[in-house]
Order: structure tokens, then sequence, then C-alpha cells
């Protein structure tokens, strides 16, 4: 029985034993399910993708670089494209998806490319930065096939050389056609922007987009100025590039006409101004193609003079401008807002350090304050800071890193701060605290620095020869103690120079006075040689190397030229930095010397052609002289003012 007994009590422990064991492997099988699921909800994800992933050798794919859940990108680097031709890109796509249940926001990194060989590509893995973690996405690859494709998106038109007739129809024009209708279904101008409301200081990408199914020339002959905003240009410089969109279940080729990121400097409702597109449309005469239906070979990738004549052709010009787009723009929130917020948007760090912590008197201090992050980098200024009683700060310098092809900006700015003790002793530079606005969380976030202490020391003496004791008993000549008493040379080197420049202007006086006769001028002589001095320098032509472009044919920086030299000249007319000066400043600064209401209009109208200009593709014209000839006469009516010191 007592066996039996030990063996039933042992059996029943180890199943308690079991059972405890089984209740604990899921104890901790739940916790770590839990755990999972919390770190891959704030866990951002990346990827790369590359769509199809099968092409012909004339045909182009889309490589995007994807993060999802993720709102601290600070750099992504793509992989290497050097076996693809890059059509357009990089460009930033934002949205959401939704992924087990939750919404998730996620940015895109776009190239639309196309590959230069055959076979199989393969593309490495991209690099993104995210905080201060760097990850590295999945690679993969692009299958291209040897084959010529029958619908391929290498031509400015839509189809190839293998398609029906009738799959040209949209640019070809048949009698009963209404050519205004034609284009109004196939050719639209639409502003996109990624938000319709942020807050100040919060930037918002606006993008002009040409949708065209035609062959035309375009020209940017309005461009929008975005009052209201401080403006970074993301437009490429290719602007032949193009992608394929659908709008309205049809294929359009996309061109970018410009793109910006906005932030906006005020709170309120702000348009964004239209941009007005002059196109110069050509379609082929439907008669004309009946006569030559059987040589029609590449006719539709490009049909020009050399192709089709003159009376094949028709062409139409067309303005276009896009649909207004107005941003909700919300004010910063005051309730909580800290003493140290200068209005910096975005997600930022601080870091402080001072270059001695132990210096004399007689030599600076320097502090240098670093601020890093994405935001409104660009408009921030030098943090305001407390020192402590003795000492004397001096205007900060400032550099900065700035990668202005992110949304927001991305990077850093450096503050170099100079100070000055005159009396020694240990001090204690006070934390330094710094304020922003995080939109992503609509809540103000303040970061700081630790105390810095540093010593300020005696001012160092006079300098010891080398090799020579401190202490040592040296027999003191004349031309030691002049040596050891510096500024001894410095006053007799002064005597000198000053005696000597008496001497030269009493004898050239004295030569004055035997050739010429002495003339007392009164006031209005002087008056007039004050106007003739001004009208001598009035007659130098600040516009020089503009006028010289003007007359060379191998010139394209005319525009470039113009706008430098125009505000250059502005700035040292009214004492007013050339940063500073553009169509909304210039009036009030030109009514400040009472300057007429009809000369300012003309320069701000000046100045918003010569800011069209600068952003479309150079062509020489005859608005060039006429721009020219305009500055000039608006400069030399300027000059009859008298300035005051502003």
């Amino acid at each position: 029985m007592y066996n039996l007994a030990q063996g039933q009590m042992g059996y029943f422990c180890d199943r308690d034993e079991r059972v405890m064991n089984l209740f604990l492997r899921k104890i901790l099988l739940s916790c770590f399910c839990s755990l999972v699921m919390i770190f891959a909800k704030g866990q951002a994800d990346i990827s790369l993708s590359i769509s199809p992933a099968q092409v012909d050798k004339d045909e182009y794919a889309t490589l995007k670089i994807i993060i999802t859940n993720a709102t601290d990108v600070n750099r992504v680097t793509p992989p290497s494209l050097t076996k693809f031709t890059v059509l357009s890109g990089p460009k930033q796509e934002f949205g959401n998806i939704r992924m087990n249940g939750q919404q998730l926001s996620y940015v895109a990194i776009v190239y639309t490319v196309k590959p230069k060989t055959t076979g199989r590509i393969a593309i490495e893995p991209a690099l993104v930065q995210i905080g201060r973690q760097s990850y590295k996405t999945n690679a993969t690859a692009l299958q291209v096939n040897n084959a010529v494709s029958t619908n391929s998106a290498g031509s400015l038109y839509p189809g190839s050389r293998e398609r029906p007739l009738s799959a040209f129809s949209d640019y070809i024009f048949r009698k009963g056609d209404n050519i205004a209708d034609k284009v109004n279904k196939n050719m639209i101008m639409r502003l996109e922007v990624n938000k319709t409301s942020c807050y100040v200081g919060e930037p918002v990408i606006a993008t002009y987009k040409l949708y065209t199914r035609l062959k035309s020339e375009s020209k940017l002959s309005e461009n929008p100025s975005f009052n209201g905003f401080s403006v970074i240009d993301l437009t490429s410089h290719d602007i032949s590039a193009y992608t394929r969109e659908k709008l309205n279940g049809r294929e359009y080729n996309v061109y970018t006409i410009r793109k910006a990121q906005l932030y906006p400097l005020q709170s309120g409702s702000i348009a964004l101004e239209p941009a007005v597109l002059e196109n110069n449309i050509q379609f082929i005469k439907d008669e004309y193609l009946d006569k030559h239906r059987n040589n029609l070979t590449g006719l539709f990738d490009d049909f020009t003079e050399a192709s089709v004549p003159a009376e094949g052709v028709i062409n139409q010009s067309v303005s276009l401008t896009n649909k207004p787009v107005t941003i909700e723009v919300k004010a910063l929130p005051e309730l909580s807002k800290p003493a140290s917020f200068a209005g910096a948007v975005g997600k930022f760090n601080m870091e402080a350090v001072l270059e001695k912590t132990i210096f004399p008197s007689n030599e600076p201090g320097k502090l240098l304050l670093r601020i890093s992050g994405s935001g409104n980098l660009q408009l921030m200024t030098a943090p305001t800071l407390l020192w402590p009683a003795g000492i004397e700060p001096f205007d900060p310098k400032v550099a900065e890193n700035l990668d202005k092809t992110m949304v927001p900006v991305n990077g850093n700015k450096t503050f170099e701060y100079s100070f000055s003790a005159n009396t020694p002793g240990d001090y204690m530079l006070p934390a330094i605290s710094f304020s922003y606005f995080d939109a992503g969380t609509a809540s103000y976030k303040t970061i700081g620095t630790k105390p810095l202490p540093f010593t300020v020391t005696k001012a160092t003496g006079p300098v010891v020869l080398a090799n020579r004791p401190v202490n040592s008993k040296t027999a003191v000549t004349g031309i030691n103690r002049i040596f050891n008493n510096r500024w001894w040379i410095i006053v007799f080197l002064a005597i000198v120079m000053l005696s000597g420049m008496l001497i030269w202007v009493r004898n050239e006086r004295r030569v004055a006075e035997k050739h010429t006769i002495p003339v007392l001028l009164n006031e209005e002589q002087l008056k007039l040689n004050s106007i003739i001095e001004t009208s001598a320098i009035n007659q130098q032509n600040p516009l020089e190397k503009t006028e010289a472009c003007l007359f060379r044919d191998d010139c394209i920086s005319f525009y470039s030229l113009l706008n430098v030299e125009l505000k250059s000249y502005l700035s040292k007319k009214f004492a007013v930095e050339p940063i500073n000066i553009n169509t909304g400043t210039v009036a009030a600064i030109m009514d400040k010397q009472n300057i007429s209401n009809d000369t300012v209009l003309q320069l701000q109208q000046l100045l918003k052609q010569i800011e069209w200009q600068l952003y479309t593709p150079f062509e020489r014209n005859d608005k060039m002289n006429a721009m020219y000839q305009e500055a000039q006469d608006i400069l030399q009516m300027i000059n009859t003012y008298s300035i005051r010191n502003l």
C-alpha cells in the first residue's frame, strides 16, 4: 500500500508539474505575441519594388522605395541606376494604406526608368535612415525581354509604329471635328497638392502637371509666385521628362511644369495662383492621311515639316490654366506655447559645445549651437541665449547644411556665438532651451542642453623670448628696451608717416597756388557740383553684363544676369539686402522714397516677368531687347529721385 500510494502521489505531482509547465508556456507565448504585435505596430516597414517585373526592351518601369509607418525619415539613398535611363524622379508620393486592420501612412520615392540592356537586371537594396537608425530594403530585379513592345511608352505619343491608324485618332483632324473639344478632351492642366489643410510652417507640396495626348510645343507664360509662402522649388531641370498616368480611365503623357514645397508664413485661406501654359498644338489632316496611307511608317512618332508638309498640318494655339486650389492654413495654437518658441515647425534635435572651457580674458570665447532635423530649417533664426553677468556676446554667425530636395527640408544649422569677458573668473552659461511645433502630434515640444561651465583667466602677458628663463637677469640694452615695448616702434613709425604726409600736402598746396586762381565756391556752386557727381554716377550702366549678353548669340543666361544686376542696383540704391528684394517688398521700399506708383508698378511687373522667364526654357526672342530697355527706363526714372537713408 505504501509503495502504491507513493507511486500515485508521484504520478499526480508529475501531472501537476506538466500542467504548470503548459500553463507557463501559454503565458510566455501570449506575452511574446503581444510584444511582437506592439513592436510591429510601431515598427517602420520599408520595401523596394519595380513594376511591372517584366518589360520589353523599349518599355519603361516604375521603381518605388516605400516607407510605411515612419514619421522621422532623414535620408533615402536609392540603389544604383546606371543600367537604366531615368526618365523622371525622384518624386515623392504620400498616402495611406490599410494593413492588419490599421490605417498606416506611407511615403514613396518614385523613379520612372527605362532599361539600357536586356536580360535580368539586378537592383541592389536602397538605404533608408529613420531617426538615427539605418535600414536596408530588399533587393529586386527586372526582366527585360529582347522584343519590341507593341505599346511602347518611349514615344511622346501613345502608341507605336505597329498600332492601327484608329489608335491615333486624338491627333487626326477630320472634317466636322471641333478643335476646342478635341483639345479640352486631350489636354488638361492640373494643380495637385498633397494636402489642403496645414499649420503655419508645415510644408505643402504643389505640383503643376500637364496631361496630354497631343503633339504640342508648350511654354509657361504665367508662373505662380506663391504669395504668402516660403518657396523651395523641386522642379526637375529636364522638362522633357514625362510619366504615363491614367486620368478618368484614359492614359496620358504627364509633364511636371512646376513642383515646389511651400511653407505658409501666415494663417488663413491662401489661394495658390494658377499657372498659364501656352501651347501650339499640331493635328494631321485626315485628307493628307488618305493620300499617304501606304507610307505611314513612323509618321506619328514625330510629324514635323520634314515628314509632313504644311498643308497636311493644322496648328492651334491654346492657353491652358489649372483650377484654383485653396490651402487652409491653421494658426499655431496659443495655448501652452513655450516662451522659447520662435516659429520652428518640424522635428529637431539640439546640441551645444564650447570651443574652449578655459581661455584668457583677451581672447574671445566661442559657443557652437547646432540644430538638426527636418522642418522649416531654412526659416530658422538664431535662438536667443541668456548670458551670465559680465559676458558680452556678439552677433552669431550661421552655417547651414540643408537637403532641400527632401520634404520637409532636412539637415542642420550651426550658430557660432562669439563672446568676451573682461573679468577673470568662473562662469556658467545657463541651459539653452529650444521649442518647436510638431505638426504630426499638433503639440509643442521643448528640448534643451545642460549648463555649460567655463573659466576665464587673466590676460596673457608679453611674449617671452625663446630659451630665456622668466627669472633670468639679462642686461636691458636700448635695443632690448625698444623691442620689449613694441608700442614705441608703432608710435615712431606713425610720427614719421604723419610728418611725411604734412610735408607732401604743404608742397602740393604751394604748387597749386602758383598755377591756379583761387575761386570761392558759393552755396549754389556746391549744389551744382553735387548734381554733377550724382549724374556721373548715374551714367554708369548697372546692367553692363546683361547688355553684353544681349548682343552675344551664345549667351543663355540673359534673364539670370538681368535678375541679379537689377536687384544689385536696387540693393545699393535703397540699402537693402538683394535677397529681400521681390515683387512684394519693392512697393514698401519705394513708397518710403515717395517714388510714383506708376514706377513701382512697372518695376513689380518687370520683376514678375523676369521670374517667369527664369522658370521657362531659354528662348532667344524680341522680349529680351524690350525687357532690357524697360529695365533701363525704370532705373533712369528712379535716378531722378533724391534717395533718403532708410
